[in-house]
């Protein structure tokens, strides 16, 4: 009876072991090849903006999603706008992927990043609130803190630009043989910008060739004790047609000017700068007369 009692004990024991082990495998092989399982998925949704900017500036606006797994584009759809209020949409969105792997005591891990980035130019003062940012992921939704971005007006306004431009010709009266230079030649006190528009005159009765230097120089002229920088806008080379006294018409162009204000604000790739307020200037291109003689009346 005994020993009958202690093959029973052991059968139980066996059995109660054979139990156990039943139920720890299929857990342990899980969290070996399924680890997402075990400690679960983690995702970041994020924007980057700055926290102000200036009417007239362009600013750079990066939606973000971080995750421990493989993310793909079509989890970025939700960021797709067609109008943010305060601002135009100059460009974007534009979207980029990126991943790394790291390897830190002996564990690799594994980070994936989806950027939906605009470039936004401010229209007028005021705080906005940029487009919400949020998506669901795996019937879970993912939300980002709110952003908002101060707009304000220049507190300094330009300084008026000492700028003109002098028609130099280079002879007044030639011969119908002769060749003569034309220059429309820019004086300013400032940094000359971007040139918005051209209409220089045409010399109407010469046969004319550009020859303006494509490298500018700024050469320095002292006029009524205030120095001007010097740059040649267009040189022509011309050649008489016909006799006669010929009238080379007005003209314009409008430039743009950049005025420091002395301030250091990020541009839209997130890089300090220095701040300057744009202000448009039309010149004036004045007229010349050219008389062209045949070498009997000269």
């Amino acid at each position: 009876m005994k020993i009958t009692e202690g093959k029973i004990k052991t059968g139980r024991k066996i059995m109660y072991k054979t139990n156990i082990t039943q139920y720890l495998l299929p857990i342990f092989f899980a969290a070996m090849f399924c680890p997402a399982i075990m400690l679960g998925q983690d995702i970041k949704l994020k924007i980057e903006a700055p926290e102000s900017t200036v009417v007239g500036m362009v600013i750079r606006v990066s939606y973000i999603i971080e995750s421990d797994t493989v993310i793909t584009e079509s989890d970025a759809t939700n960021f797709v706008f067609k109008n943010i209020e305060g601002f135009e949409i100059l460009y974007g969105p534009a979207v980029s992927r990126s991943s790394s792997t790291s390897i830190v005591g002996g564990e690799r891990s594994s980070s994936y990043s989806i950027r939906s980035t605009y470039n936004l130019k401010a229209l007028k003062e005021g705080e906005y609130t940029l487009p919400a940012a949020e998506i669901k992921y795996n019937g879970k939704k993912y939300k980002a803190d709110a952003v908002k971005v101060k707009v304000k007006t220049p507190t300094d306004k330009p300084e008026e630009v000492d700028a003109f431009i002098k028609t130099i010709v280079s002879k007044q009266r030639v011969n119908l043989s002769d060749t003569l230079t034309l220059t429309y030649r820019l004086y300013t006190t400032k940094e000359k910008g971007r040139i918005i528009h051209t209409d220089f005159p045409q010399p109407k009765g010469f046969y004319a060739s550009n020859v303006t230097p494509y490298r500018e120089e700024f050469p320095i002229e002292k006029i009524n004790g205030k120095e001007y920088k010097i740059i040649d806008l267009q040189v022509l080379v011309l050649q008489p047609q016909k006799e006669g006294t010929f009238t080379i018409p007005e003209g314009e162009i409008v430039l743009e000017f950049a005025t420091p204000t002395g301030k250091r604000v990020r541009d839209f790739w997130g890089n300090f700068i220095n701040e300057t307020i744009r202000s448009e200037k039309t010149i004036k291109i004045e007229e010349t007369t050219i008389r062209v003689q045949d070498l009997k009346a000269v």
